[in-house]
């Protein structure tokens, strides 16, 4: 079952766009929408075949951990409005 998915993951990474030869892991998570510990378990099999453009693939999510700087973010207060 897990060759199925090794299959589609690294279909997925032949489509998917390399910037400095890495492609992060949420870039594959959207093309494919595998669970994450799946994913990352595909990832890091030793026999996943990774197009010569890619040299690597971040493995640091950025999506779960909320941002790029993986700060919450504070919701804005709306005033209110009298009638």
């Amino acid at each position: 079952m897990l060759s199925r998915y090794k299959r589609a993951v690294e279909a997925a990474i032949a489509r998917l766009p390399v910037k400095n030869g890495v492609v992060d892991i949420d870039s594959i998570w959207v093309e494919t929408s595998l669970p994450y510990d799946l994913l990352q378990e595909i990832l890091s099999r030793a026999d996943l075949a990774l197009p010569e453009n890619v040299e690597r693939i971040n493995m640091k999510s950025t999506i779960q951990t909320g941002g790029r700087s993986g700060k919450k973010t504070k919701k804005r207060r709306r005033d209110k409005v009298w009638h």
